[in-house]
């Protein structure tokens, strides 16, 4: 999706239709397959799929106390899916220009700017985990459990220390608060049609499925 404001309005609506029922998981996830945007961005970078590690946790835990965990775990996964869509769709300045368009040059700008800090570190992360595969691919050794621990000691070290020399930088020039952005939005037909089949999905996922069947009619 080319715009930033449509295609958050979408993950907003898809992410509350999954996880208010199993037939809005359902609609949302045919939605994410069909825009064909999701899994092709999917298959550009595979590693935003860790988040769903925790989730099979959960599950598993949920499964052997005898709670009801498949319902759970399917509405809890199309909105992690949904997330990962947003995140890999998400171009650099995006987020901070639709923070600012939506919220004004104070509180919008800051929490852009927050926002754009925290999804160049997941790049700069993601990029350092592709280097450090490539390393050890050259060296003809596999990341086992002994090189996990040195490897995220030294991935969390790198963070921190460029949050520090980021957090000079905005020093170093002055930030105090708020600011300004031009930020120039496109809208094209494909993406007001997918956000509006978003919209009507979330409106699905909170009514009954028979009042929906019956409105339909």
């Amino acid at each position: 999706m080319q715009d930033p404001r449509l295609r958050l309005l979408a993950v907003v609506a898809l992410s509350a239709a999954a996880f208010a029922s199993v037939h809005g998981a359902i609609l949302a996830f045919f939605w994410w397959a069909c825009t064909l945007s999701g899994p092709v961005s999917l298959w550009r970078s595979r590693w935003p799929l860790l988040v769903f590690f925790p989730l099979l946790a959960v599950a598993f835990a949920l499964f052997l106390t005898g709670r009801e965990w498949a319902s759970y775990s399917l509405r809890l996964a199309v909105v992690l899916l949904i997330a990962t869509f947003a995140y890999l769709d998400q171009g650099p300045g995006e987020f901070l220009g639709v923070c600012t368009w939506l919220f004004g040059r104070g509180v919008g700008f800051d929490c852009g700017l927050a926002g754009e800090i925290a999804l160049s570190a997941l790049r700069f992360l993601e990029d350092e985990l592709g280097r450090a595969r490539w390393a050890f691919s050259l060296k003809g050794m596999a990341i086992g459990l002994r090189g996990v621990v040195p490897l995220s000691t030294g991935l969390l070290y790198s963070a921190l220390r460029r949050a520090s020399d980021q957090v000079d930088l905005l020093v170093a020039r002055g930030y105090s608060g708020g600011g300004s952005v031009c930020a120039r939005f496109q809208a094209p037909f494909r993406d007001v049609v997918v956000t509006v089949a978003a919209a009507a999905i979330a409106i699905a996922a909170f009514l009954p499925l028979g009042e929906f069947f019956i409105l339909i009619q």
